[in-house]
């Protein structure tokens, strides 16, 4: 009799334990996304005036690290970041899947390199000299918590920034983040 109600007591006891770590040092936290910079690789720009038309090539690099707060490890389906022009996208660079340890950061550096014929409205803005461009990427996943409980999240970070022509520079860079779970 003394061993079942010791048994039972460290049942509970191991309960409560679990349930105390689950609250506090295993709650479900968000993954944060976050484009660190934006530098212009290469921009060509040439006009046809007889078609009043603007040639635009442009290659970017953007460092894009994604942290994974909790406790336990993240693990995330291949994604994509998209660039947009004026709302419309112009770029695709793949993210893979993979997954991260708890506590950790991983950073990708990527490549998007954007055609003329993507571009076709940019003659006014590479002729007042700035061309507004935005990178999208989203990440979808899943927190797996004692091997018995999967959280799915979704985490995106949408970044604004303008390309000067004339100097061939990256400025006036906004971001935003959002994490659902």
């Amino acid at each position: 009799r003394n061993i079942c109600i010791g048994l039972s007591g460290a049942i509970v006891v191991i309960a409560i334990v679990i349930v105390i770590l689950a609250l506090t040092v295993f709650k479900k936290k968000d993954p944060i996304t976050t484009v660190n910079s934006v530098t212009l690789q290469d921009l060509d720009v040439s006009f046809d005036i007889s078609r009043l038309k603007v040639y635009v090539n442009l290659t970017l690099d953007f460092n894009l690290s994604v942290k994974n707060p909790n406790k336990v490890s993240f693990k995330y389906t291949n994604s994509s970041a998209f660039l947009y022009y004026r709302g419309q996208i112009v770029g695709e660079v793949p993210i893979p899947a993979d997954q991260m340890s708890a506590d950790a950061t991983k950073v990708y550096n990527l490549t998007a390199t954007i055609l003329a014929d993507r571009l076709l409205s940019a003659f006014s803005d590479v002729m007042a000299g700035q061309l507004p461009l935005n990178i999208y990427s989203q990440l979808s996943g899943k927190v797996r918590i004692f091997n018995i409980f999967n959280i799915h999240v979704k985490t995106s970070s949408s970044c604004d920034f303008t390309i000067f022509v004339s100097n061939r520079t990256v400025s006036d860079q906004q971001c935003h983040y959002k994490t659902k779970l």
